[in-house]
Order: structure tokens, then C-alpha cells, then sequence
């Protein structure tokens, strides 16, 4: 067992009834010593049964240390502040822990492990997309495609190693102190924000490629465009920030856009300048096709368009980010 000591779980919600319970039973799933252990749920002002849905954990698990907060600014950097702020001063560790991912077993032991055997800031999983809809399976495969995320680590699952940003995160609580909290404006980009500071601190990030975490994609194309809309908007609000790109995969996007946008403008004075366009429908096509035959999944012949979705709405988001002044709570 880790030497590191109590552990605070930080987890922002946002009605989100239909997983939290699940998701909490197996973020306890393994025999990290309950004394040890407190859990911080931040609301943001759910207007479903997800209050309900804590209050029956809490019932269920009543020798667990709980606590139930409210974010009147309802965004998840917000959230983890305000957890941040009321843990318990006895927590060495703070795990940030979404509500609608399921957790390997034994997840908080082998992230208090991993940062003590390795001695990092940061430790983190892989992010695991899993869809039960055809939709959703085919968002999953792009998630974890490198046509979708380019050679993002912590979405490709393929590798263990020190790297610039994971997937949520376990932290020493004194990283808080030396770097300062998370940077609310920067939702929904404020984890790698963080880590950006982590590393030029000095500090070290770890990503556990055995600790896949189960994601469950968003469930329509319209939620998906928002989605990857907010993540571009996020991102651009960090490079203002720092004014720094931490991979080129970044900067593809709005290029992307603006390319597509003068080559769509040319087409009307030649077909020609359309072929690059076609040529990356097709490649996506291909990827889409490879991926039905290793999958068996006939379902991903839509990822395609969950590709496009994914590109577009990334690089629109950045670019509008870039014309504002300020970015709003």
C-alpha cells in the first residue's frame, strides 16, 4: 500500500443522474483503506435526480468521509477549486474524477502507487471511450484514433511514460500550493492548463497506460459538435495564456478551417482546387472502413462524419475563441 496517506476525490457533477452512480461504486471498487479516503461532490446546479442519486451513495456508504458542495458558477475548473479549497488538511493525494467514466479496479491504489514509485506530480490513465449506441461507437473510434486526436497518448492507450497532459489526474496535494489552483476561464481546458504549469515548474507528469478509464462518448451529432466546439475554445484560451502550442496536433484544426474555407472559395473558379478536399473525405473514408473489418463493427462506417465533426467544430471553436477579448466564466 501506498505510503502517501489520505486521499480527497474531488468530483464536479452536472446532472448527471444516469452515471454517477456507477461510476462512483467503481472508483471504490478496491481495498484502499475507507479511513483514508474523502469524497467531494462540487454541483454546479443540477436540475435532474444526480443530488438524489449522491445523497442514496452517500446513504450506501455511510462509513465514507462525504461531502456535497455547491458551484454557483456551475463550470468544472470552478468546481474543483471549491473542492480544492474545502478538502480535508490531513489529504496528501487529490484524485479528479469525472462522473460519467467508469474506473478500472483498484484505481485510486495503483494512482497513489504510481505517483510514489515513480515520484511525479501527476498521474493519469488512459481515456477509454466505449459507445453502446452506433453512433457512439463510431465517436469512440475517433477518440482513439490518431486521424482523430493525432498523437495524443493519453486518447491512443498505447504507452506509459512521462508525457505533457493525461486524462483527469492524481495529484500531490503540494503541486496545488507551488502552481496555484486550477484556471476556471480555461474550462474545458483547464486540466492541461494546469499541467503546462506543472512543467514549467519543474514538476513531472505520469501517464499509467494499464489505467484505462471507460468514457462514454456523447450521444448525438449535436452534442459531439458542442462538445469539440468548447474543447477548441478552451484550447485557444490556454495558448493566449501561455502563448505556446504543447504539440503540433493544435494547430491543425484551425488551419484546417481556414484552408477548407479559401479552397471551397477557389473551387468556384476551378474543380481542381477541390481534389484536397475530396482526398480527405476519402482518406476518412478509408480509416472508416479499416476500422469496420479490425472492429467487426459495421457501426463505424459513421465515423466519417464524427471525424469531420470532431475537426471542424475544434478548429471553428479556436478561431471564434481568437477574435475575443476575454474569455467568459
Amino acid at each position: 500500500m501506498s505510503n502517501l496517506g489520505a486521499v480527497s476525490v474531488i468530483i464536479p457533477v452536472l446532472n448527471e443522474e444516469n452515471t454517477i452512480l456507477g461510476s462512483m461504486e467503481s472508483l471504490i471498487n478496491g481495498d484502499y483503506p475507507v479511513d483514508k479516503l474523502e469524497f467531494i461532490f462540487v454541483d454546479g446546479g443540477s436540475s435532474d435526480r444526480t443530488l438524489k442519486e449522491i445523497e442514496h451513495f452517500c446513504t450506501g456508504h455511510s462509513n465514507l468521509k462525504t461531502k456535497v458542495l455547491k458551484n454557483p458558477y456551475r463550470t468544472q475548473g470552478y468546481g474543483l477549486n471549491i473542492g480544492l479549497e474545502n478538502m480535508d488538511s490531513q489529504s496528501e493525494i487529490v484524485i479528479r474524477a469525472d462522473a460519467h467514466s467508469i474506473y478500472p479496479r483498484n484505481y485510486i491504489k495503483n494512482c497513489t502507487q504510481t505517483i510514489s514509485t515513480v515520484n511525479v506530480d501527476n498521474v493519469g490513465g488512459v481515456m477509454f471511450p466505449e459507445g453502446k449506441t452506433s453512433f457512439q461507437r463510431a465517436t469512440a473510434f475517433c477518440m482513439s484514433h490518431w486521424a482523430g486526436v493525432g498523437n495524443a497518448k493519453f486518447h491512443l492507450g498505447n504507452y506509459s511514460g512521462f508525457v505533457d497532459t493525461v486524462y483527469l489526474g492524481c495529484f500531490r496535494k503540494d503541486i496545488f500550493e507551488k502552481v496555484g489552483l486550477f484556471d476556471p476561464l480555461m474550462t474545458p481546458n483547464e486540466d492541461a492548463e494546469f499541467n503546462i504549469r506543472i512543467l514549467r515548474y519543474g514538476g513531472r507528469i505520469y501517464l499509467n497506460g494499464d489505467l484505462k478509464v471507460k468514457y462514454t462518448p456523447r450521444g448525438s451529432v449535436v452534442e459531439l459538435m458542442k462538445q469539440y466546439f468548447r474543447y477548441g475554445q478552451g484550447r485557444c484560451r490556454t495558448f493566449k495564456k501561455h502563448r505556446k502550442f504543447t504539440s503540433i496536433r493544435q494547430i491543425i484544426p484551425p488551419l484546417w478551417v481556414i484552408l477548407t474555407i479559401i479552397l471551397i472559395g477557389m473551387g468556384f473558379i476551378s474543380k481542381s482546387y477541390l481534389v484536397p478536399l475530396t482526398a480527405y473525405l476519402l482518406a476518412l473514408l478509408v480509416v472508416a472502413v479499416g476500422g469496420v473489418f479490425k472492429k467487426r463493427d459495421v457501426s463505424l462506417l459513421l465515423s466519417p462524419i464524427c471525424f469531420v465533426i470532431m475537426h471542424y467544430a475544434w478548429g471553428l471553436g479556436f478561431l471564434i475563441e481568437v477574435a475575443r477579448k476575454k474569455p467568459t466564466k
